[in-house]
């Protein structure tokens, strides 16, 4: 059975990813271009369910190959 899926906390790292989906505002990813590649590595129940943190981002941007090199799991 997957662990349970929490919103706060980014499905790749397991940091807090501050999503504002639920805020009055609008999420920070709401306005970002997130790579292609990036979302592939999105665990399926955790797709459309969390966010990928900024941190994440950045660093795959910076290297795919060393980023999923250091993804755990």
């Amino acid at each position: 059975m997957p662990d349970p899926v929490h919103e706060d906390l980014c499905p790749l790292c397991g940091r807090p990813n501050h999503c504002g989906a639920h805020a009055t505002g609008r999420c920070w990813c709401c306005d970002a271009t997130i790579p292609p590649g990036l979302l592939e590595l999105i665990p399926p129940e955790s797709q459309r369910n969390a966010c990928v943190c900024s941190n994440c981002v950045d660093a795959y941007r910076r290297d795919p190959d060393v980023f999923r090199a250091n993804l755990k799991g």
